[in-house]
């Protein structure tokens, strides 16, 4: 009896899943999947590039729920984000370079400064001393064979462990 009933409801069932406008169900699915996607891509990255899809989609998706057509949905969808991406790079990044400015440190702060030899420098003794921004360190020559007397300027070309290597100013 239960199978005879099963049986009969199984057409009807079929019926209704195939009169399912799939496409109605699955662009929705498919934005939110966009959305949820890049938001996570930028959650690992934060590069300010996915982070510009997510609106886009939420847009898309609120289209695709008044039944607008899938043309304007992709339209919007790609012309926000274009508009994301260029304010991106083109008001935002700068705007926030300027705010928080990238200062040098460590090797890349002094690979090409001057410096001020406080103790000739002379790779064969070893000895020599620089000043460096009021700092005092040890210095080498680019060149094993080059004495820097004292009250020289030279520039630094690289660390290299505790040492400064240099050459003569140019």
């Amino acid at each position: 009896m239960l199978a005879y009933n099963i049986m009969s409801i199984l057409p009807q069932a079929t019926a209704l899943f195939v009169r399912v406008n799939w496409r109605s169900v699955a662009l929705p699915l498919i934005w939110f999947g966009i959305i949820v996607l890049t938001l996570y891509i930028e959650g690992q990255t934060a590069d300010l590039i996915a982070i510009w899809f997510a609106p886009s989609a939420l847009t898309a998706l609120i289209m695709s729920f008044f039944k607008i057509s899938f043309k304007w949905q992709l339209a919007a969808f790609v012309g926000m984000t274009l508009l994301g991406l260029l304010a991106s790079f083109f008001i935002i990044r700068p705007l926030m370079e300027k705010r928080f400015k990238v200062e040098k440190t460590n090797t890349d702060a002094l690979s090409g400064k001057l410096a001020f030899v406080e103790e000739e420098i002379d790779n064969d003794i070893p000895s020599g001393v620089v000043r460096v921004n009021g700092q005092l360190w040890t210095a080498r020559m680019e060149e094993a064979d080059l004495v820097v007397s004292k009250g020289a300027w030279v520039e630094i070309v690289r660390i290299d462990g505790n040492k400064l290597i240099c050459r003569p100013k140019t």
